[in-house]
């Protein structure tokens, strides 16, 4: 099975999950506050901004923490593609996966991708001419990312808000809460209780932020900015390039496997591989089929990129 089809289940059964449990009241909770019974923990950006704004430490929310911090350090920001709503929701909103869908014809799929034999594009490349990566993306390794972006921003002000207001203000337009509140709203509508403005609210919210802010993840994401962090020193599951079949490293400008990913990473550069969500779309989408993901890699070079 294909890891994106795996991912695309995995994600389905959660989320359906959350809702089930939400529609029978078991109180399982939600992504953002979860549990059973006695058993409660809430997202570790809402552990963060509960300790800041009561200026409180809380033994459980600190256990909570801390086991979300092993699980990052050995997954990864996993859960930003296995689990988080967020990119599924906003491709369902965006038009050119509806005209997709629309010129979907005779069971075919439309614009599929073409596996391309290696040996064929670079058959015309001089052998004596080293022909450097000229991928429009890759001005160099070091300058790609910084460890420190306007997500990052983002997460202080989270922070900040919190502190100055007394409360976690950055949960009441957090997009996950939103996605389930909307949930909840419309399961509403078939009860007793009164359903007023939040049931138009969080929608025009959450399609503010998904469709307006269209790089949510890459740009104002303060979640994805903690778990960027806090997988710092993930070293598992991270893509690997194989630099006999990539077809940048024979002088091909392909930017196939950085346009295939949610984070906007290049697999090449190392460094930037502690935002890799784990979605596999780059090993997916590679036309060579270059790229891998295994357990764990051994080279430990910063970029396979002369």
């Amino acid at each position: 099975m294909k890891i994106n089809i795996l991912r695309r289940i995995t994600l389905a059964v959660a989320f359906l999950a959350v809702v089930v449990g939400l529609v029978l009241n078991a109180g399982t909770g939600t992504f953002s506050s979860f549990g059973w019974q006695a058993i409660a923990a809430i997202c570790p950006l809402g552990v963060l901004e509960s300790f800041v704004a009561s200026r409180t430490i809380f033994p459980r929310a600190l256990i909570v923490l801390v086991v979300t911090a092993v699980f990052v350090i050995i997954f990864g920001k996993a859960f930003c593609s296995w689990l988080c709503p967020v990119v599924p929701l906003r491709s369902l909103l965006r038009v050119k996966t509806w005209k997709a869908l629309l010129k979907h014809k005779n069971g075919k799929e439309v614009n599929a991708q073409i596996r391309v034999n290696p040996t064929d594009i670079s058959a015309d490349i001089p052998t004596d001419v080293k022909t450097p990566p000229t991928c429009k993306h890759c001005s160099g390794c070091a300058s790609q990312r910084t460890k420190l972006d306007s997500r990052h921003l983002i997460l202080g002000g989270t922070l900040l808000s919190a502190a100055v207001f007394g409360f976690p203000v950055f949960c009441l337009i957090c997009p996950i809460g939103l996605t389930f509140g909307t949930v909840i709203l419309l399961w509403q509508l078939f009860g007793p209780n009164e359903v007023g403005l939040a049931l138009l609210l969080y929608p025009a919210l959450l399609v503010l932020e998904l469709l307006v802010l269209r790089k949510w993840c890459v740009k104002f994401c303060p979640l994805g900015a903690l778990l960027s962090l806090l997988s710092l020193p993930n070293r598992l599951f991270r893509p690997k390039v194989d630099s006999s079949q990539c077809l940048r490293m024979k002088g091909v400008d392909c930017s196939v496997c950085i346009d295939a990913c949610p984070e906007e990473i290049d697999p090449h550069c190392q460094q930037d591989l502690h935002d890799c969500s784990k979605c596999g779309l780059c090993a997916e989408k590679c036309p060579a089929s270059a790229i891998s993901i295994p357990f764990r890699q051994k080279n430990s070079s910063k970029s396979v990129l002369p």
